[in-house]
């Protein structure tokens, strides 16, 4: 039988009765080193879901087994579940070499892929997105676990594009006052504290500070296509995140306001204690709406006021089909300082390398993740719920 046809069978019927008497399995959805997730049919309902299968048959016996990481996994999705931002978990089914794991369906994928579809997000889709996946990381704290692998691959979207926060493998409940010393998660995410605890025998430790620091980078990626501390050799990046050291000076934040900015700051600071609270970053005034106040009607201002308004719209129609003023000395030299040719090189890398890239000297990109082109990107990473 070919790798490919060995790659696409399914456990053994008789390993779990229940799962394939209950739902019948479809396509893969995507595959992890131990696991595949496939679309399945619930059949009493017709309703889909995705079932994750985890392989416990090539477990080694180092450190921890594959069927009890499942399992605390499992016990930490129930505790935090019952959330709108949570993955909700529907069923759980265990045999002796396999365990099958029932999530519902995020038909929009990963918060990775909709981003390397649009390359950047406006500051009101980063709020729509920014307040749920603190409002979900708010729920998962007050349920004393911290996530500690957030990131844009770890957020699902559901049909609506509405935030599912998922893969709690490192997750962990902490109990009142404790602080970790474990180094786990995704490098360019990873809080000072956390390298600290790599780094220095007497490092305090880290708790749920971790995750507002993730937030910060998801929420810098998202405006801008690129994370705040990437570089290509990794003691570099690590060093940077240590010292807390990015910046606002590249052409991409030049339309974006000040507010985001701010949050990004407070978010993305070194020392845990003086980092802003998750609640404290739902209250600032990047998620805040304008709140209109009821005064008595007086027909002369609100007249004068829609003059106003229809002379303010014309003027910023007209400007936005002005074309911004280019030199063939700037096309040479700096391309990429211009908004309009900058939407060009950033389009045209992302059609090259299927993936985010960074911006280097000058205008020069460089790839920031693995080089696989994207036709095999887009059935690898349809889901994260495959690690």
């Amino acid at each position: 039988m070919a790798k490919e046809e060995e790659d696409d069978k399914l456990p053994d019927q008789d390993a779990a009765k229940e799962f394939y008497a209950k739902y019948e399995p479809k396509e893969i959805l995507g595959r992890g080193i131990s696991s595949t997730v496939r679309r399945c049919i619930e059949k009493e309902t017709g309703k889909a879901f995705a079932a994750k299968i985890i392989d416990l048959s090539n477990d080694n016996g180092e450190g921890i087994s594959a069927k009890e990481a499942t399992r605390q996994e499992v016990a930490i999705l129930r505790h935090v579940a019952g959330h709108a931002y949570i993955i909700e978990l529907q069923d759980v089914f265990e045999s002796p070499t396999f365990i099958f794991l029932v999530f519902e369906l995020c038909k929009n994928g990963e918060l990775f892929d909709y981003l390397t579809s649009v390359v950047t997000l406006s500051e009101k889709k980063t709020r729509y997105i920014m307040k749920q996946v603190l409002e979900g990381v708010a729920h998962i704290h007050a349920r004393n676990i911290v996530h500690r692998d957030l990131k844009p691959e770890n957020i699902l979207l559901d049909d609506n594009l509405n935030v599912k926060i998922t893969d709690f493998g490192f997750a962990k409940k902490l109990a009142e006052g404790e602080l970790v010393h474990e180094l786990c998660g995704t490098p360019g995410y990873l809080a000072p504290e956390t390298l600290k605890c790599s780094m220095f025998e007497d490092a305090p430790g880290y708790s749920y500070e971790v995750d507002v620091w993730a937030c910060g980078v998801i929420m810098y990626t998202l405006l801008v296509g690129c994370p705040p501390f990437w570089h290509r050799k990794q003691m570099i990046m690590l060093r940077n995140i240590m010292e807390g050291k990015y910046s606002f000076s590249s052409p991409e934040w030049a339309d974006i306001s000040e507010e985001p900015k701010d949050l990004i700051r407070r978010l993305l600071v070194v020392d845990p204690k003086q980092r802003i609270s998750i609640d404290d970053a739902l209250r600032h005034p990047f998620f805040q709406t304008m709140k209109l106040h009821h005064r008595q009607f007086q027909a002369r201002q609100k007249f004068q006021w829609a003059i106003l308004v229809v002379r303010a719209v014309i003027r910023l129609q007209r400007l936005k089909f002005t074309p911004e003023p280019l030199s063939l000395n700037t096309a040479r030299t700096d391309p990429y300082r211009v908004k309009l040719l900058r939407k060009i090189v950033d389009g045209c890398a992302f059609r090259v390398y299927g993936h985010w890239v960074k911006k280097g000297e000058g205008q020069n990109r460089a790839a920031l993740f693995e080089n696989i082109p994207k036709t095999e990107l887009k059935h690898i990473y349809v889901t994260n719920l495959s690690r």
